[in-house]
């Protein structure tokens, strides 16, 4: 028996890659990360590590490379944000072009 799931990955730039996969029972998020090829795309692979400044999300909740796959997952690598939601849409009403950078009091992840 086979799971299907899809891996998402975006970059800084807005580059994107979504790739469906079959995996195996028993599989776990790191393993349709690596079998998706999308670790090659991106040299960051601290999405294996908790403490990663790259993090899986399933359905936009966070968990760990090792936590279980389940039938129709949907697995994003995701990266912490470089701008508050609510600063980037004041901003934009301002007519001001979203600074780039990390957001302010978001800790630097090591």
């Amino acid at each position: 028996m086979s799971l299907r799931c899809s891996v998402f990955w975006s970059d800084a730039g807005g580059a994107h890659c979504l790739r469906e996969l079959d995996m195996p029972t028993g599989a776990t998020l790191g393993d349709a990360v690596a079998a998706s090829g999308i670790a090659a795309l991106d040299a960051d692979t601290s999405w294996r590590r908790p403490d990663g400044a790259l993090r899986l999300a399933v359905w936009g909740r966070t968990r760990q490379a090792g936590d279980a796959l389940h039938d129709g997952d949907r697995v994003d690598v995701t990266r912490a944000l470089r701008i508050d939601p609510k600063e980037a849409r004041r901003l934009r009403a301002r007519g001001i072009k979203k600074p780039q950078g990390r957001a302010q009091g978001r800790p630097k992840a090591s």
